[in-house]
C-alpha cells in the first residue's frame, strides 16, 4: 500500500507539473532588430515574441487645437482644432522580418478655420480607415502591397455640404503606395486630381 502511495503521489507531482514545462511565456524584444524597420510615428513599440513569431504594437494619439496646417486661402492661414488616434500592429517572423502591418487611424472631426482662436466658419475633415501591409517578401519593403479601406477622408463645407470624399477600398501596386492603384472600390475623389486645398478653401467662403 505504502509503494501505491507513492506511485500515486508521484503521477500526481508528473501531472501537475506538466503544463509549466511545455508553456512558453512571451518575452520582450527590441523593437530595433526589426526589419524593415518600424515607423517611428508609432514609438514607443512594445515587441514581445510568442510562438512561431514576434508582434510588435505601437500607438499615436494627438490632439491639435488652433494650429496652422500650411495652407492660405485669400492670404489668410487656415488653422485645424481636432483629435486623431492611431493603433498599429506588425507581426514578424523569428528573425524579426515583417510579415504584415495592420493600422487603424481615425480623427472624427478636424475643424477647419480661418481664424487663430476658432472663430467664424468651419470646414470639417473627417477620416476612419484601415491600413492593411502584406509582405510577400517577409521583411522586403519594396514587395510591400498596401490595402486600405474605410473612408480614408471626407470634407464638409461650413454649410455642411459634401465637397470630397475618399471612401471603399484600394489596393496599390507594390512600390507606389498611395499613388497607383491596382484595384479600387467605392468613391475616391483623389484620383481624378481634384484639388483638396482649394475644395477646402470654397468650403470656408
Amino acid at each position: 500500500m505504502k509503494r501505491i502511495a507513492l506511485m500515486l503521489t508521484a503521477l500526481g507531482l508528473a501531472l501537475t507539473s506538466t503544463p509549466a514545462a511545455v508553456a512558453t511565456s512571451p518575452h520582450t524584444v527590441d523593437p530595433d532588430l526589426m526589419t524593415p524597420p518600424l515607423n517611428p510615428e508609432f514609438a514607443p513599440y512594445t515587441c514581445v515574441q510568442a510562438g512561431t513569431g514576434i508582434t510588435c504594437t505601437g500607438e499615436d494619439d494627438q490632439s491639435y487645437a488652433n494650429e496652422p496646417i500650411g495652407l492660405q486661402c485669400d492670404g489668410h492661414d487656415v488653422y485645424v482644432t481636432g483629435v486623431q488616434r492611431a493603433r498599429i500592429v506588425r507581426w514578424h517572423d523569428l528573425e524579426g522580418r515583417a510579415l504584415k502591418t495592420s493600422l487603424q487611424t481615425n480623427f472624427p472631426a478636424d475643424h477647419l478655420t480661418l481664424s487663430s482662436t476658432g472663430e467664424g466658419p468651419a470646414a470639417v475633415l473627417a477620416g476612419d480607415w484601415h491600413k492593411h501591409y502584406f509582405y510577400p517578401v517577409p521583411g522586403d519593403l519594396g514587395s510591400r502591397v498596401l490595402t486600405e479601406t474605410g473612408a480614408m477622408l471626407r470634407l464638409h463645407a461650413s454649410g455642411g455640404g459634401l465637397l470630397f470624399q475618399d471612401t471603399g477600398l484600394v489596393t496599390y501596386v507594390p512600390g507606389e503606395e498611395n499613388e497607383t492603384p491596382s484595384e479600387m472600390h467605392g468613391v475616391h475623389d483623389r484620383f481624378p486630381g481634384l484639388d483638396l486645398d482649394a475644395l477646402i478653401c470654397k468650403g470656408l467662403s
